[in-house]
């Protein structure tokens, strides 16, 4: 019989939204077929203003690291809040001498400006006491092995549940954009200025000035919501419609033909990008972050500066007019995300680095 190797892992509240929850929601969902290791899933944060939130992480983490546990994996961001919380984790973990292994998803460059000027030695004394550390971006592997980590550094993407498109015919879809009407662009992401939603709505109004049957839906929620509202009231061919979770997200993926996500968040490799792509969009977005070495321009859709509003408008309207780019595009995204992105897929990648049987992963 295999041997059962309990692993603890800590995640954000799996009933919530988010990238790092969709990315472990779908993953535990594949590493079922996987019958010599075990999840303990501890789930950290959502404590709102809550002051003695941080300290009540760390004590339930703490009495989590039972002698049971063969190892752990933590999920921070290089953020300023996740940044010292996950750290005293990784910092426990060593003291207990439980090997651990860290998976960087959000990674935001000015606070990486902070580390540089104050933090390495924290960064050096918990994350980097990990044997190995998966990163979204060539970029973040390179600064962590400038600040002197010198563990092994796996650069990984994030992934999408292949369960999404179970319905999903891409041969429909060629169908569909070949004799629809309106082409409609959606920008699906939490809705804070730095993911791009403002520049997407201004780079569409400058588009309708020259282009009718197109449509904008915007969907999500988040900090600048009612403001989103606001300045879309004035153009009729602008949906908002808030946060879509289960079919009426699989619907709406269905219903557009061009993902636009301007962002300049900070992002590590966002998911949203990836189901996108994985319905056989095609897509418009920036370098940031793990996009920078993951998106191909020109293969996938464009790339633009996350600042110039004239440059997405010019894309956007390329695509537009260009029906049999759009299904180029979406056709390259549908088979590489099939091959490529999947949470089936990440399990198969990601498994050797969790199975006891591979302890050279392990400090």
């Amino acid at each position: 019989m295999p041997i059962n190797h309990k692993i603890l892992i800590s995640v954000p509240d799996l009933s919530g939204i988010g990238g790092v929850t969709s990315f472990w929601n779908a993953l535990f969902k594949s590493f079922k077929n996987y019958n010599d290791i075990n999840f303990k899933i501890l789930e950290i944060g959502g404590h709102g203003k809550n002051i003695l939130g941080p300290i009540m992480d760390q004590w339930r983490f703490h009495k989590a690291c039972t002698p049971e546990i063969d190892s752990a994996l933590i999920n921070p961001s290089l953020l300023n809040k996740s940044f010292f919380r996950d750290g005293l984790f990784a910092k426990q973990l060593s003291y207990k001498q439980i090997p651990f292994i860290v998976f960087f998803h959000g990674w935001d460059l000015d606070f990486e400006k902070v580390v540089e000027k104050r933090y390495i030695n924290f960064f050096l004394n918990s994350f980097g006491q990990a044997k190995t550390i998966f990163a979204l971006s060539q970029d973040f592997k390179d600064k962590m092995i400038e600040w002197g980590y010198q563990g092994e550094i796996i650069v990984e993407t994030t992934m999408v549940d292949d369960s999404l498109i179970s319905n999903f015919s891409f041969e429909k879809r060629e169908e569909v954009i070949s004799t629809k009407k309106t082409i409609k662009i959606l920008f699906l992401a939490r809705i804070v200025r730095t993911k791009g939603v403002f520049r997407t709505i201004e780079a569409f109004k400058k588009l309708t000035k020259k282009i009718d049957n197109i449509e904008l839906i915007i969907a999500g929620e988040g900090e600048d919501f009612d403001e989103v509202k606001k300045v879309s009231s004035d153009t009729k061919n602008i949906r908002v419609i808030g946060n879509v979770q289960g079919q009426a997200k699989i619907d709406i993926f269905e219903e557009c033909d061009i993902y636009c996500f301007p962002t300049n968040y900070g992002e590590g490799l966002p998911i949203s990008v990836l189901e996108a792509m994985l319905f056989g969009m095609a897509v418009i977005t920036t370098h940031d972050g793990g996009l920078k070495y993951f998106f191909q321009d020109e293969k996938m859709g464009y790339r633009v500066n996350p600042t110039d509003i004239n440059e997405l408008t010019e894309k956007l309207k390329t695509l537009v007019l260009n029906r049999e780019k759009i299904m180029q595009f979406g056709e390259f995204n549908f088979n590489y995300a099939q091959e490529h992105l999947t949470n089936t897929t990440a399990a198969k990648r990601l498994y050797p680095y969790l199975k006891r049987e591979n302890n050279n992963v392990y400090k």
